[in-house]
């Protein structure tokens, strides 16, 4: 991995079990709002490919945070509605996809290209969806797809964003929101992470992250984020949030965290993640 970029800690993960599965895929749904039995289906539902992790490293499935970060999305759609949304570290897209369905645009983005690649399948396969077709719909091959600009291939970009090469970005976009699940989880990664936000983050706005409590260098990225003029609020993750994943991750504790600039605190008018 870059920068020593490697999960911590023991996840309870089969690893064994991911990497046999190479070039091979899974779809899972994974489902937002209430159950609908009749239907068998929830009010929102996203469609995701997960890789073997000999293609998308670390990054080849959903992991509970992500699952937690996306349902608080949902909750608060209204924290999107108007803004510009980058998510770092975006893996297979769970959150970032979902969030576009709210926000004016959003910018997904990570450093491999194999997950860069299946980012752009899932983002097309939820498009797809939202236009009533399968992904494997040949009848959807003809359909003009400039045609909805409220659907989410209109409304995402998948970027290849190496946290490593940030002193080198010529990028000048700017965002209101970033976020991440568990994007600060070694030492060796939370000085170039703080760069990205410091690029990329408006004044004005408002990064959210979601932590487990077993992760290296936390405490240096909060020390280090208010040298850097960030204020935070840091709060457990509410129960609602919490439990029924459906994923193979030993069970672990959760924080929500928000940050923005100490100079802005008063007039910013984001959310806290909370």
């Amino acid at each position: 991995m870059l920068n020593g970029r490697e999960k911590m800690g023991n996840l309870g993960i089969d690893w064994k079990e991911y990497a046999l599965g190479a070039n091979h895929y899974k779809r899972k749904t994974v489902g937002f709002g209430k159950y609908d039995k009749k239907e068998r289906e929830h009010e929102k539902e996203i469609f995701i490919r997960e890789m073997s992790i000999i293609e998308g490293g670390i990054g080849c499935s959903i992991w509970d945070a992500a699952i937690i970060l996306s349902r608080w999305i949902y909750k608060n759609q209204n924290a999107f509605e108007g803004q510009s949304v980058l998510e770092l570290g975006s893996g297979v897209g769970l959150p970032g996809i979902l969030s576009a369905y709210y926000a004016k645009n959003v910018t997904l983005t990570d450093y491999l290209n194999p997950l860069v690649e299946n980012l752009k399948y899932n983002v097309e396969l939820n498009a797809k969806q939202q236009e009533g077709f399968d992904s494997d719909d040949e009848e959807a091959q003809s359909v003009d797809k400039t045609l909805d600009l409220n659907n989410i291939r209109n409304k995402i970009s998948v970027e290849n964003l190496n946290w490593d090469e940030i002193d080198n970005n010529t990028d000048e976009r700017k965002y209101d929101i970033i976020f991440g699940s568990e994007l600060t989880y070694s030492m060796l990664s939370v000085d170039n992470l703080i760069k990205v936000i410091q690029k990329f983050l408006k004044e004005d706005g408002v990064f959210y992250e979601i932590l487990s409590d077993d992760r290296d260098g936390v405490s240096y990225f909060i020390e280090e984020m208010t040298k850097r003029g960030f204020v935070n609020n840091i709060v457990p993750v509410d129960s609602q949030f919490l439990g029924n994943y459906c994923t193979k991750q030993r069970p672990e504790t959760y924080k929500f965290y928000t940050f923005r600039y100490a100079k802005d605190v008063e007039s910013n008018k984001h959310k806290n993640l909370q």
